[in-house]
């Protein structure tokens, strides 16, 4: 088949990176890709560095992409007669829509079927309008129970879960299960959704543990998150180490995997941590509890106070036991979320809707 992917930008975002990979996967499989982009990374203060490193990888891998012009989030009309264009000049068999925006402009293109994946818990629109995205759109997909179970309290098409999934190939296993001060890691933009306040308030509380944190991650919060360090007296316990290349070092060198969100669909760095062999701490939104109990990999925080997590956290802190047990469940039971199998969903049901 030929398949067209819309995504916002080439930028380090969850669903931006598992779009990235289904696109690879897929031209493994011997189908053409094309990937389309909303905006340039630093359009929307993303870096233009993770771009052309997302942009080398996706080249290399035979995926070819366009860019979508400037200010196409404040043009629509504009924006569907360009993707019109594109869609004339590639001739895909389906659109595979990864954001909101992408959806409208496939008003403008009439002649392929259009899949929709919302990839958070978090709608971002009036729940009315998907009932005008059902004129367009031939089938939906959650990536997680969650994200399912959302989408079909809204939409009146035909809903699949196919679960988020990671390439394995990117992922390092834990080099160590050591008895030691634990480090700590975190990954993921520094924003509102990702709540890194309430982990911090809640590492406050266990000043009279020995461990570590490294964050990886930029973000509009950054310059205020580094203050509340200081005045929570966590300087010398946390480390911002903005955006790297090197996340799969990273977590393969940590030894527990912390996320604080307020909301999620199905992180893949929380899939990435598992597959690398981390006991992991989450907080119960979207997904993540789904990950945890199924692969009986960490802790699940239920109520977002810092006293519940901290609870939480240092449970796995202080026992090196605990973490050795989670950790190894971690590899164990992580491949039911691997990018291969999840490439292999998503063509079963394009063929379905491109034959229909």
């Amino acid at each position: 088949m030929k398949l067209m992917h819309f995504v916002a930008a080439p930028a380090a975002g969850g669903a931006e990176v598992y779009a990235k990979d289904l696109c690879r996967a897929m031209v493994q499989k011997g189908h053409e890709v094309h990937l389309v982009f909303l905006s340039r990374a630093e359009e929307i203060g993303r870096d233009p560095d993770y771009e052309e490193r997302y942009l080398n990888e996706i080249d290399t891998a035979g995926v070819t992409y366009s860019f979508m012009p400037p200010g196409s989030r404040r043009r629509p009309f504009k924006a569907g007669l360009f993707l019109r264009n594109i869609v004339s000049d590639f001739s895909p068999d389906l659109l595979h829509c990864h954001l909101y925006y992408a959806v409208f402009f496939s008003f403008f293109v009439s002649s392929v079927p259009v899949v929709y994946t919302h990839h958070n818990i978090f709608l971002k629109v009036p729940a009315l309008l998907y009932r005008f995205f059902d004129f367009r759109v031939s089938a939906y997909i959650g990536i997680s129970q969650a994200c399912a179970k959302l989408l079909r309290s809204v939409s009146g098409k035909a809903v699949h879960r196919i679960d988020n999934g990671v390439d394995f190939e990117r992922v390092l296993p834990v080099a160590a299960r050591r008895e030691v001060a634990p480090h700590i890691a975190m990954v993921g933009t520094l924003c509102e959704q990702k709540n890194y306040d309430l982990f911090l308030e809640a590492a406050a509380l266990l000043l009279d543990l020995d461990f570590s944190v490294s964050i990886a991650g930029e973000g509009e919060s950054k310059a205020r998150l580094l203050r509340k360090v200081d005045d929570l007296g966590l300087a010398r316990k946390v480390t911002f180490l903005g955006n790297i290349s090197s996340v799969k070092e990273l977590l393969a060198g940590v030894d527990i995997f912390a996320m604080s969100s307020s909301w999620e669909g199905l992180p893949i760095s929380l899939l990435e941590a598992t597959a690398a062999g981390l006991p992991s701490i989450v907080t119960n939104v979207g997904g993540c509890s789904e990950v945890i109990h199924s692969c009986q990999s960490g802790v699940v925080v239920d109520e977002q106070t810092p006293q519940e997590y901290a609870q939480a956290l240092r449970s796995l802190i202080e026992s090196h036991e605990s973490r050795c047990f989670y950790g190894c469940n971690a590899s164990r039971y992580s491949s039911k979320y691997s990018i291969r199998y999840s490439a292999e969903r998503h063509l079963a049901l394009y063929d379905q809707l491109v034959r229909s």
